[in-house]
């Protein structure tokens, strides 16, 4: 069973994970709950779960099938995409080629594949004491810095920040996989010959 930690840490890290989300969809087409849509592929981003000491959390992206030819392609382009997100700075923990089958009514049935992609993080990697003891002698130099929520259980202003670390942690590493991966699906979309537009950059 998880403890307090973990728990707060799970919180503030799906807190950093929303808002990363929000922002992409303030920025593209929205769709339902956690996925936008930009230039013919949707995106999604998935909630932060909890695994022991690591927090982890998963992005997808729809395989363009009408721009491909058959199933061979799809599994080349689901390769060239885990090709290219396996060369960052973060490559994913795990990678896969999901199939969804979506029924349509009087047996029509349309099959779509996904690339996923999934990271972790330790815990203590989400922060470090050196940016937790800057921030608290900026807040106590100027409370009004920023604010920080009362958070039942943590009573130093030292542990408010470590959460409010983590929640931008998680906010950014989302906001940048998640920029990669479309970067990732426009250029293996031009090796196949198709046409892209250009991503916005959104910054962390």
């Amino acid at each position: 069973m998880a403890g307090y930690r973990q728990q707060l840490f799970q919180q503030f890290a799906a807190q950093g994970i929303a808002a990363s989300i929000e922002a992409f969809k303030a920025t593209y087409q929205p769709k339902k709950e956690n996925r936008f849509h930009f230039d013919g592929v949707t995106y999604e981003i998935g909630p932060a779960k909890l695994n022991g000491e690591w927090i982890e959390f998963e992005i997808s992206s729809k395989i363009p099938q009408d721009e491909l030819t058959d199933r061979g392609e799809f599994e080349q382009y689901f390769e060239a995409i885990c090709a290219l997100m396996q060369q960052d700075d973060r490559p994913p923990s795990d990678t896969g080629m999901d199939s969804i089958v979506h029924e349509l009514g009087q047996q029509e049935v349309k099959e779509r594949d996904y690339v996923r992609l999934v990271y972790r993080y330790r815990l203590d990697e989400m922060y470090s004491d050196e940016a937790v003891a800057a921030e608290v002698a900026k807040l106590r130099a100027n409370p009004q810095a920023r604010s920080l929520p009362d958070i039942p259980g943590v009573y130093t202003l030292a542990g408010r920040v470590v959460l409010r670390c983590v929640e931008d942690f998680m906010r950014q590493e989302a906001t940048r996989r998640m920029e990669r991966l479309i970067e990732a699906n426009q250029e293996v979309r031009k090796r196949f010959g198709v046409k892209t537009r250009k991503a916005v950059k959104m910054g962390s």
